[in-house]
């Protein structure tokens, strides 16, 4: 069988397109290497605190009775941010134009020994202007309060956007395309 010189451009230009479906994933996948804490759920007790990666500590420092939740970010004893959040308000604190925290209060328990507040999900991003901490298994916790291990998002190892399926769906179309396009 033989190809006529436009059935072989619809073919190149076909498997290019082909060829660029299967790698603009790769492009858009975020780079996880940034990432510190990726999505997970924590709760504090009111007047307690948690202790992130690279030295900074969250303090929940009060909650008062129209919902509201008093909160602190500090590093090294010096505050960088406070504020008053309510339930679904979103925490976030950057520096140099650089994102570091982003929390979602998610509840605000009350009750008569105590009220806690859940924050999911939560991301910590590197500070590129601190050391990197050391890597500790995130089910462990420094301060008593309580972490989930199982975060809101697909593994480190994954390409957002490609498996085998899309892998698999994109042969078919080529095999499809060629004998679309083939000289009859």
């Amino acid at each position: 069988m033989r190809y006529s010189r436009n059935n072989r451009i619809r073919f190149l230009v076909s498997f290019l397109f082909i060829l660029l479906l299967l790698v603009l994933p790769v492009f858009g996948a975020q780079v996880k290497d940034e990432v510190l804490i990726d999505g997970a759920n924590i709760f504090i007790e009111t007047e307690s605190f948690w202790e992130f990666n690279q030295g900074y500590v969250f303090i929940v420092k009060d909650v008062s009775e129209d919902g509201g939740v008093w909160v602190e970010l500090s590093l090294e004893d010096v505050s960088l941010k406070d504020e008053v959040l309510y339930e679904g308000d979103i925490f976030v604190y950057s520096r140099d134009s650089i994102e570091l925290f982003n929390m979602t209060v998610d509840t605000i328990y009350y009750g008569p020994g105590g009220d806690l507040v859940t924050f999911k999900p939560v991301f910590q991003y590197l500070d590129p202007s601190l050391p990197a901490p050391v890597r500790v298994n995130p089910e462990i916790s420094q301060n008593g309060s309580d972490i989930s291990p199982e975060p809101d998002v697909t593994p480190d190892n994954s390409i957002p956007g490609f498996c085998l399926i899309t892998a698999m769906s994109c042969m078919v179309i080529l095999f499809i395309c060629s004998r679309f396009f083939e000289a009859k």
